[in-house]
């Protein structure tokens, strides 16, 4: 069976779409009403991201075109994806705020860059401080003297060091 030229040019867009995000969020939305979305839509533009509700096996073929890792559990049931232009974190925290509200909402996975990540990985993303607050910590720390200078490097190095420790830790356990 020939795919159309429709579902060629989505699949093309959508691979475009994904090679220029910092992230991607996948999320059940089965039972979630036409304002909820909306409303999620507005909160996820605020971060500069977008949402799209996509054909599961256009959005597989565009990510298994660009070489991505996929887990079929991803595409079972209706998706929406998440298109998170450059604040990973942020979009997630989004989506994981919704989820608490809405327990209609259920994070599948995501991406981090070309890295997967699980429901739990998407969980611990949603929790890195945003960039606002690193680099106040940054900028409280180049007006002090040099000593604490260090000493806030460190910690803004080892909160880092902790976040990414904390992926790998999920991600051991979902393996």
């Amino acid at each position: 069976n020939m795919p159309n030229k429709k579902n060629i040019e989505t699949v093309a867009h959508l691979k475009e779409r994904i090679d220029s995000c910092a992230g991607l969020v996948f999320f059940d939305y089965r039972g979630v009403n036409v304002a909820q979305l909306t409303d999620l839509r507005r909160e996820l533009s605020k971060t500069s991201s977008s949402m799209k509700i996509c054909k599961n096996s256009l959005v597989d073929i565009a990510l298994k075109n660009l070489g991505r890792e996929v887990k079929d559990e991803m595409f079972i049931n209706p998706t929406a994806v998440v298109f998170a232009k450059e604040d990973m974190p942020a979009a997630a925290k989004v989506i994981s705020e919704a989820a608490k509200k809405n327990d209609k909402i259920k994070i599948k996975g995501g991406y981090m860059g070309a890295d997967l990540l699980d429901s739990a990985n998407v969980e611990v993303v949603a929790n890195i401080p945003p960039r606002e607050v690193l680099l106040s910590h940054l900028v409280t720390a180049l007006q002090s003297p040099i000593s604490s200078l260090a000493n806030s490097l460190q910690s803004v190095i080892s909160e880092l060091a902790y976040t990414l420790d904390s992926v790998e830790e999920e991600k051991k356990k979902s393996a």
